[in-house]
């Protein structure tokens, strides 16, 4: 079986080196400009004055930046360790502020600039603050980029657990297909074959049927919708040798599906099986089951409703866990395309799923 049932691409820790290369070398073009402009708002020096004054620092806010991201990679994202981060982040931030006035000092004053223009006090706590401001800037910058990656990458590990937590789960509801159905059904083919019933052939294919499709097609991300439909008919044929006359069933089912619509397995069967799991099974006087699946050009709708027995389980328990694997996988197979809702209305209980249609062609959208 696949390890995942939907298709991401992952976000690496920084891209190709191309790319690294590209969004740092517009990163401190951008930095360089900006903090020039806002030292020329106050300032009486030409502009060129300022911009020589940002690059003369640049070695210094560079060094700062690229420590801090590291520092904040390793003790903020990786390991939680805000304390040490914070301990780096104030002693960096002291030292390389103290040093941009060194910098100024041996470059500026003495590459760029006449050492005539530099004022006799070179250093200066008073522009400590200032200082400040040159180095935070870039950090802050970069350390939105680093946010996201690392966000995005978290969330992506999520689902991937996700995923897999599901699969494992949807395993073992295709392994346990119920004993109880398949006991009660085994007990019915008994009889049927005691007596010499004509249909005892065609019962037992639709039951190797149904296994037939749990082992080998829903081992598949998607499979076609017609297989659902399949499964889903010779289960409810199996279930109907139990209630006979005494189960009300009205189905409204396309006559004919496209090979080329695609779903993932037991999405549908889960509902029709909690159907008489949860409803039929127990209601010992008329139990009803109605079923509705209507499929058009951009959507598959399904509705079903049965009846509930008058001493009825908790609410909480109705639905039982297949439900809230459902809502889980439609949640990461389905984001923000599908609808679904179930629960009890007027003493019946009712679910109803609105899902995309996709083909093969379609499908890498998901």
């Amino acid at each position: 079986m696949k390890d995942t049932i939907i298709k991401r691409n992952p976000l690496s820790d920084g891209g190709s080196d191309n790319n690294k290369l590209v969004f740092n070398l517009l990163l401190w073009i951008a930095v360089l400009i900006l903090l020039t402009a806002i030292v020329s708002l106050n300032s009486t020096w030409p502009l060129e004055f300022n911009f020589l004054y940002m690059l003369s620092a640049l070695p210094d806010m560079m060094f700062f930046t690229y420590s801090m991201n590291y520092f904040s990679i390793r003790f903020l994202f990786r390991r939680k360790q805000t304390g040490i981060f914070a301990l780096w982040l104030f002693f960096l931030s002291a030292a390389c502020a103290i040093l941009i006035p060194v910098l100024h000092h041996l470059i500026f004053f003495n590459l760029f600039y006449p050492r005539v223009f530099e004022p006799s006090s070179w250093f200066s706590w008073k522009n400590i603050p200032q200082n400040l401001i040159l180095l935070w800037v870039p950090f802050f910058i970069l350390s939105i980029r680093t946010f996201f990656m690392y966000w995005f990458k978290s969330e992506q590990q999520r689902l991937n657990i996700e995923n897999k937590q599901l699969l494992a789960e949807i395993q073992l509801m295709k392994i346990k297909l119920h004993p109880h159905f398949l006991f009660n059904t085994l007990n019915n083919l008994y009889a049927m074959a005691v007596t010499q019933h004509a249909d005892t052939p065609g019962y037992i294919l639709k039951l190797s049927e149904i296994y037939r499709i749990m082992l080998y097609e829903c081992d598949k991300e998607y499979y076609p919708l017609f297989e659902e439909r399949k499964l889903i008919d010779n289960y409810i044929e199996l279930e109907k040798l139990r209630y006979g006359n005494r189960l009300s069933l009205d189905m409204d089912l396309p006559a004919e599906i496209s090979g080329s619509i695609l779903m993932p397995p037991l999405l549908l069967f889960t509902f029709v099986e909690n159907a008489f799991k949860h409803g039929c099974r127990n209601d010992v006087e008329n139990p009803f089951i109605n079923i509705r699946l209507k499929i058009s050009n951009q959507c598959i709708e399904f509705e079903s409703c049965n009846s509930i027995p008058d001493l009825k389980p908790a609410k909480s328990k109705i639905g039982g866990i297949g439900l809230e694997n459902t809502r889980k996988r439609l949640e990461l197979i389905y984001p923000h395309r599908h609808q679904f809702t179930s629960g009890i209305e007027n003493g019946q209980y009712r679910v109803k799923l609105q899902i995309p249609v996709f083909t093969q062609k379609s499908k890498v959208q998901y």
